[in-house]
């Protein structure tokens, strides 16, 4: 009897525990939602500089460093293992799943100044990290870019500590924007104009959206190139015009190398001098309109 009594005992006992334990983990919390991570909390969690990028399960990496930007600058600072790792393995993985895209997306700020010949200065910095990429055998259609604001607390100092964020989508079938740009730039020139003996280019918005899209076309059209124009008034020596008009073609092929990475060889350089007015010379506002580089997409 006392042995009956001690194993209902234990076997009450044994189901009060299993029940409190079902009751604590299904029950209990059944009602509650896990509370939303807030945005302060997101920001706490990457402010180290670590460059974390992934595609679902298919792909995870971390470098040591973001992506660093100097003020107003978007050439990259590669610091740590970004290169090594951040650069070359992504570069590795989308070569070999070449279904896979990869969106870059630049930071900015609002006080900085636009240098490039880009739309802004988020897109030159993501464009730059395109050509890294390009430059180790990815192809130009598994690349995009896009812009967005930074953080003022991502500038320390001089420089803007995360510069890009990345994010991969399955590679699009055919491409629309190539042949609009196609339509609205291809053999349509785009005019810079000089004053006499200048060689400064102050570029506008639409000049910039034009050269972003030029950009793309020959990023994505292997035979694509720009054909590079120069030319002048008819004041002083035609032998003098015809250099200063082929120096102006080479210093805005080197422009637009620097500030927008095209590269040198899909850019041919001209110099035509006064042969090619499209105004009179007679008029300062002629001879103004005759100092001109043309930039045409072919």
């Amino acid at each position: 009897m006392n042995g009956r009594f001690v194993l209902i005992l234990i076997l009450l006992i044994l189901w009060f525990i299993l029940g409190w334990f079902f009751f604590k983990k299904y029950l209990c919390n059944a009602g509650l939602v896990a509370a939303p991570v807030t945005e302060e909390q997101t920001e706490k969690k990457n402010t180290s500089d670590v460059w974390h990028i992934e595609d679902g399960n298919r792909y995870d990496v971390n470098a040591s460093n973001y992506f660093q930007f100097k003020n107003s600058t978007f050439a990259p600072i590669i610091k740590g293992n970004v290169q090594s790792i951040g650069v070359d393995r992504t570069a590795d993985y989308l070569k070999k799943n070449t279904n896979r895209s990869l969106l870059i997306t630049g930071y900015y700020g609002e006080q900085e100044t636009n240098n490039s010949i880009l739309d802004n200065l988020g897109l030159a910095r993501a464009n730059a990290i395109k050509k890294l990429l390009m430059r180790k055998g990815v192809g130009a259609n598994q690349i995009d870019i896009a812009s967005a604001m930074s953080k003022a607390q991502w500038m320390v100092t001089d420089t803007l500590r995360r510069g890009a964020k990345y994010a991969f989508t399955t590679l699009r079938q055919g491409n629309d924007r190539i042949e609009t740009i196609k339509q609205r730039l291809v053999g349509k020139p785009l005019t810079l104009y000089f004053g006499t003996n200048q060689d400064n280019i102050n570029l506008s918005k639409q000049q910039r959206t034009d050269f972003t899209d030029m950009i793309y076309y020959l990023d994505n059209v292997a035979t694509a190139k720009l054909d590079i124009g120069g030319h002048t008034d008819n004041v002083g020596n035609r032998d003098y015009n015809v250099d200063l008009s082929k120096n102006r073609a080479q210093f805005v092929r080197n422009y637009l190398a620097k500030n927008g990475g095209i590269q040198a060889n899909r850019m041919n350089v001209n110099g035509f001098g006064p042969d090619k007015p499209v105004a009179s010379n007679a008029t300062d506002e002629g001879k103004a309109k005759n100092r001109r580089v043309e930039v045409t997409l072919n």
